[in-house]
């Protein structure tokens, strides 16, 4: 915890000497706690008006030499976006991808379930009380844990990103114990998803990853030799153009996603960390659940202050 505080304290410092070199961005017609307020622990769908306006969404690119910021009406962070600047490790990160096993999970009954492979390396709380490790790392634990080693680096950076615009998150996701054997893969976060591609690594569909954390924020750089392939945000009616070791730190759990069509070749890394893993630390730790108070405050408002019982 010292050391933990410690870095917290150097992120905060080097995070308000970059200030004046920021690009903030408002959307007013979104808000942060309005998306958090909407979360569910499925997915949902898009309201109409947002499809039929796709081709008219604005498009954002992340500069090389400044951070870009881009808040809701209420001042909540919806994005942070980083270039790396560092050819080599975008590269040994892209080369890393390449050289993972075939998942177990990619062919069924020895047919290819589909030509995208992707990997979910973690530790996680998936249809369990208690976190433990993914059953797609155990399978390939020698060589996830030498991905991990490999790109060490890479899940450094990124987590001090988030630790420069997200620092309570930052904190939270490394505070408290996990249970025996699960450990931490990428820095501040669990673990991640790795998109490798297969035939077709250039587009995804629309989604919310709606079980990673309700007020966390998720980690996504993108790696290869590509262009285009903007990732697509769909309730800030915005395109992020993208490009190799851009970093975009954003809550994708409460925002729709989705890459355009990409040119060339493009992998990716999803770092995360799931709301059933801050249920365990509620129950073990005592850790505060923002989404319980919430749910009280908003009883209390119906019930003119009193509090009701919930069956």
């Amino acid at each position: 915890m010292k050391r933990l505080r410690k870095r917290a304290r150097g992120l905060a410092k080097m995070a308000s000497h970059q200030l004046e070199g920021v690009v903030e961005l408002t959307l007013p017609y979104v808000a942060l706690g309005d998306l958090r307020r909407r979360w569910r622990q499925k997915e949902t769908l898009l309201h109409s008006a947002l499809l039929r306006k796709v081709d008219k969404f604005k498009r954002i690119k992340i500069p090389k030499d400044k951070p870009l910021h881009i808040s809701g009406s209420d001042g909540g962070l919806l994005v942070y976006g980083v270039a790396l600047n560092d050819k080599k490790l975008v590269d040994s990160l892209y080369e890393s991808i390449q050289k993972a096993p075939t998942p177990k999970h990619y062919k069924f009954k020895g047919k290819k379930r589909s030509d995208y492979q992707s990997w979910h390396w973690t530790g996680w709380a998936k249809y369990s009380l208690d976190p433990f490790m993914s059953k797609e790392y155990l399978d390939a634990q020698e060589e996830a844990d030498k991905f991990f080693e490999d790109n060490e680096e890479v899940f450094h950076r990124m987590s001090a990103i988030l630790g420069q615009c997200a620092p309570g998150v930052f904190k939270q996701f490394q505070t408290y114990p996990l249970p025996d054997g699960v450990r931490r893969l990428c820095g501040a976060w669990l673990g991640c998803a790795i998109n490798k591609g297969g035939n077709n690594p250039n587009q995804t569909n629309k989604h919310r990853d709606a079980s990673e954390a309700q007020y966390g924020y998720s980690g996504l750089v993108s790696c290869g030799n590509y262009r285009r392939g903007g990732l697509v945000l769909w309730e800030l009616e915005m395109v992020l153009e993208t490009e190799p070791g851009d970093v975009v730190i954003f809550p994708d759990a409460i925002i729709t996603h989705s890459n355009e069509p990409a040119k060339g070749t493009r992998s990716s890394v999803v770092c995360f960390t799931q709301e059933n893993v801050y249920s365990y630390w509620n129950r073990k730790y005592n850790m505060r659940l923002r989404r319980k108070e919430r749910k009280k405050q908003k009883i209390s408002r119906v019930n003119g202050g009193k509090v009701a019982k919930v069956n």
